[in-house]
């Protein structure tokens, strides 16, 4: 530290010796080492929190990094889940311009479709082909058979 050699050691501590006396240099020695050995553990305090500051400011800056790369691919999901909410809205709207349509080509086509009550599917959940609209018969009337009723429902014959 203050590059003192043997002899500028040995030099001081007979000047120390003449100056304080026997006693006296004992104490003054054990002072001064109790102020050396502080001053030694406040410089290497200090050494240890400048480096723990600097590893901290390091990781923060690491850690802003990640959080901005973060923040860019949020903002990128976000537009990719606008564009999809776009494209969606579209579609939707194509379908319900195209459903439409067709009911009004249906309309058109079908001016006096037949009327069938015991055929709950029929103009509701699909679309019938000509063919088959021509094969389809409404169905037969209601007319109670009195004789067959009272031989359907005897009790075991």
């Amino acid at each position: 530290m203050f590059n003192l050699g043997l002899f500028e050691l040995g030099l001081l501590g007979v000047i120390a010796l003449i100056v304080l006396g026997p006693k006296q240099l004992i104490t003054t020695a054990r002072t001064l080492g109790r102020w050396y050995g502080k001053f030694r553990r406040m410089s290497a305090r200090l050494q240890s929190e400048l480096v723990s500051e600097l590893e901290l400011a390091e990781v923060q800056n690491a850690l802003k990094a990640e959080i901005d790369e973060i923040r860019a691919s949020e903002a990128r999901m976000k537009a990719q889940m606008q564009e999809l909410q776009t494209k969606i809205r579209q579609t939707d709207q194509t379908t319900i311009l195209h459903n439409q349509q067709e009911r009004q080509t249906d309309k058109d086509s079908h001016n006096n479709p037949p009327h069938f009550d015991n055929l709950p599917l029929t103009y509701r959940f699909f679309l019938l082909g000509d063919y088959d609209k021509k094969r389809r018969l409404p169905p037969p009337p209601f007319m109670p058979n009195y004789k067959a009723d009272k031989l359907l429902h005897q009790g075991g014959v």
